[in-house]
């Protein structure tokens, strides 16, 4: 019988396989949390520089102005959320087992360009 050594797997090859898959979906699971934190901070700064507008040339309205104050506040927590998303990697447990942020609630934008879209779809 003859064996070809070239094809023996260790104990210690398999953990490190499996340790590389977990490292690789950390990742992937850290880059979308990223892109979608960001996506929502640019998505809630636009509307809350358009109220400005409005509210900076006297032309918004009460509600334009109760609008913009609860964004700010959303706004906020979005970009506490992504500074913490930022953190995840120094965290012992990090890859194996990370602890994840909670997200915020996505705001819902009336005016929202792309949202207005995807309602005419």
């Amino acid at each position: 019988m003859n064996i070809d050594w070239t094809q023996l797997i260790t104990r210690a090859m398999k953990e490190a396989i499996v340790k590389e898959a977990q490292l690789t979906q950390a990742k992937a699971e850290l880059a979308t949390k990223n892109l979608k934190a960001a996506g929502q901070i640019v998505r809630i700064q636009d509307r809350t520089e358009t109220l400005g507008y409005g509210i900076d040339a006297g032309e918004a309205t009460e509600e334009d102005e109760v609008e913009q104050a609860a964004l700010l506040v959303n706004l906020k927590a979005w970009k506490t959320y992504k500074f913490a998303l930022g953190k995840v990697t120094v965290q012992p447990t990090w890859y194996e087992a990370p602890v994840w942020p909670v997200e915020p609630a996505i705001p819902v934008i009336v005016a929202d360009p792309d949202a207005r879209a995807a309602d005419q779809m």
